[in-house]
């Protein structure tokens, strides 16, 4: 007997580095979606270890691409757009989808030129862009380039209900009174947790949680360590998103300093979840925060300046000093639910494959 898979349009998406986060949780939805409109996704990162496990993970990949599995690639952060689209237009897969999961500036040097040429010239079909913010940081490339952009806006699931498992409070011996601030995501140069852990010399008593784990933990360290506050900085690793919540709960303000976002996933997460943010001033984090009527965001969130720990600190104390109030926190996280819900973005994906089952 035929397997009822064999029939249906098979989808590869693509990620450069299969790890926990915004992209990982994007792939998940995207695929549960699109696996109940009848496609047959696979999933796979570029990289999966050192140099030769990725070099044979890419000769896999090339294999298998110009096999001509696939009737659509789906591919997110800037590697995989790069490999992925190419071995698939040398397939001639119909539809390769290029998510913008970095704004231009967030682009390395070869790989913004490389992403430009290839979306001027045709290598990617379709370039999904998840906020109105983000197909502004294009607005002055090719009119080329730009003809391929669909709008998406992005979806989000919110957390599961705190489990209860761990007590982050307890666990990490912070006093009851604290006020603390919880911030997620990888430890990289673009979160720039750096700025919040600066933040903390200026706020006596406060700790930070962050949950996530990258190459900038030891430099976190040290700099909570010459700011004399390590003691409050509490880096508790990368942690399953069905244990984030426990995470949330033990916090009191969600802190996003990052530098650039094309959407900011984890902050609306957060705003999901009840909690007020401060967030660095970036213009998507202003579109997807800002969100409902005006008195419950001015309760909700406040901004600084990117990379101004003192403005964060300043931001954190008036919060802190004008906390909302649970009613207030709800109906806040009622509105963002309703509007970054994911079941229009899925009907959007669906409405962008459906021609591959004709």
């Amino acid at each position: 007997m035929t397997d009822s898979k064999d029939n249906q349009p098979r989808v590869l998406q693509l990620v450069t580095h299969d790890k926990l986060g915004g992209v990982r949780t994007l792939v998940d939805m995207v695929t549960a979606g699109l696996e109940e409109r009848g496609f047959a996704v696979e999933s796979r990162g570029l990289r999966v270890g050192g140099a030769a496990d990725t070099m044979r993970n890419m000769v896999s990949l090339a294999r298998d691409i110009l096999k001509g599995r696939y009737k659509a690639i789906l591919t997110y952060q800037i590697a995989a757009s790069i490999y992925g689209n190419f071995f698939g237009w040398l397939a001639r897969v119909p539809m390769r989808v290029s998510h913008h999961t970095a704004s231009p500036e967030g682009l390395r040097p070869h790989w913004r030129l490389i992403d430009r040429l290839f979306g001027t010239v045709g290598i990617y079909t379709h370039m999904v862009m998840n906020s109105r913010s983000t197909r502004d940081a294009f607005d002055s490339w090719p009119t080329a380039y730009k003809k391929h952009f669909i709008d998406i806006i992005h979806g989000v699931d919110p957390l599961p209900e705190a489990p209860g498992r761990i007590d982050w409070r307890a666990k990490r011996k912070i006093p009851a009174g604290a006020t603390v601030l919880v911030a997620t995501g990888r430890l990289v140069a673009q979160k720039d947790h750096g700025t919040a852990v600066g933040a903390l010399a200026l706020l006596p008593g406060v700790h930070l949680i962050i949950a996530g784990d990258g190459p900038d933990e030891t430099a976190l360290e040290t700099r909570a360590q010459r700011l004399g506050v390590f003691d409050r900085l509490h880096l508790i690793g990368a942690i399953e998103r069905s244990e984030l919540g426990d995470a949330l709960a033990a916090g009191n303000i969600y802190v996003f300093p990052s530098i650039w976002e094309t959407f900011g996933l984890a902050g609306v997460e957060a705003t999901m979840a009840g909690m007020p943010v401060v967030a660095a001033d970036l213009p998507v984090l202003r579109e997807v925060l800002s969100t409902g009527e005006p008195v419950g965001v001015q309760a909700m969130t406040r901004f600084h300046e990117v990379r101004n720990a003192d403005e964060l600190a300043l931001a954190v104390q008036d919060l802190v000093a004008n906390y909302p109030s649970p009613d207030m926190r709800a109906d806040y996280a009622v509105m963002q639910k309703e509007r970054h819900g994911r079941a229009r973005m899925l009907e959007l994906y669906g409405e962008l494959l459906a021609p591959l089952k004709a």
